[in-house]
């Protein structure tokens, strides 16, 4: 076994936290997954993880150590790809994360053109709507709605949503629908918040070129955008959302757009992934695949 099979297996026993689990992925036995563990440890003279009958966690080391050996292998992996660039010989797994709502309505329907382009590439999608550590949770690339906060990722742009104000026929009947910034201090907003945090609800809009914003009085505080959108469709108050999650809804009158005037700045949405000196070709043909899908199909930008 070598160096880079036994990185491997401490990576992927960390990502899954069971050395059973990491067996059944690699399709090998789990008495190789710990008996390479246990060399890797002697070989560094420390403990990597915690061992319990059940599962088993990360020591400070590990964590110290796991970023470094998904690098390694990284690298390693993108420097075999430059010597194999056909379709057909382009391989491995791909690992990405993104929104639910953009899985749902833009990735997914198109995918399929990916895969076959590139059979060999085995695609893992989590849509679960909470920021993920690209780095520890072994991430190839993610896809970020909204102003970028890690400045140590490379970013693509994809596209860029305009924000529409919406509200379900069954609240424009309860509460009226608002005619003008002042009529907002008899609705409600959807609060959206990652954290649940107990700041002030707001209704944001775009003003000469500044965002302001509008406190208002809300209900109901989600933290993912499925619910947001099931709050909004049953009528618990007005939510500023995405045009590409609410199009068909709109054209079908499920829902109703309202202060189209006053509407919040445009979402960006990008393409994430760690710099690195050498990338793994499978994620250059992926990116490269997406971002002119994109441009292709003009979405709302």
């Amino acid at each position: 076994m070598d160096r880079f099979d036994m990185l491997t297996r401490f990576v992927e026993t960390a990502r899954l936290g069971s050395f059973s689990a990491a067996a059944a992925l690699l399709g090998v036995p789990k008495s190789s997954i710990s008996q390479a563990v246990t060399k890797l440890e002697k070989q560094l003279g420390t403990r990597l993880f915690n061992r319990s009958t059940r599962s088993v966690s990360l020591t400070s080391d590990g964590e110290t150590f796991l970023p470094q050996s998904i690098a390694i292998l990284s690298e390693w992996d993108a420097l075999q790809s430059q010597f194999s660039s056909s379709a057909d010989s382009i391989s491995g797994e791909l690992r990405i994360d993104m929104p639910s709502r953009f899985a749902t309505n833009i990735l997914l329907p198109i995918l399929g053109e990916f895969i076959s382009a590139y059979p060999n590439i085995k695609l893992r999608v989590s849509s679960v709507d909470r920021k993920v550590d690209i780095i520890k949770e072994g991430f190839d690339c993610v896809i970020r709605v909204g102003a970028l906060t890690d400045s140590s990722l490379v970013a693509r742009r994809l596209l860029t949503y305009p924000i529409y104000n919406c509200v379900s026929p069954e609240y424009a009947t309860k509460w009226g629908i608002p005619q003008s910034l002042d009529d907002l201090a008899n609705h409600k907003v959807i609060d959206y918040s990652h954290t649940l945090s107990h700041k002030a609800p707001v209704f944001e809009y775009m003003k000469n070129g500044e965002l302001r914003t509008v406190e208002m009085q809300s209900l109901l505080s989600v933290n993912s955008t499925q619910a947001y959108f099931a709050a909004c469709s049953n009528g618990l108050g007005i939510a500023q959302i995405p045009s590409v999650g609410v199009e068909v809804e709109l054209k079908e009158g499920k829902l109703i757009r309202v202060l189209p005037e006053y509407e919040a700045q445009p979402m960006p949405v990008n393409l994430l992934f760690p710099s690195r000196r050498q990338m793994p070709l499978r994620l250059k043909v992926f990116s490269e695949w997406l971002v002119n899908k994109m441009r292709e199909n003009k979405k709302p930008c």
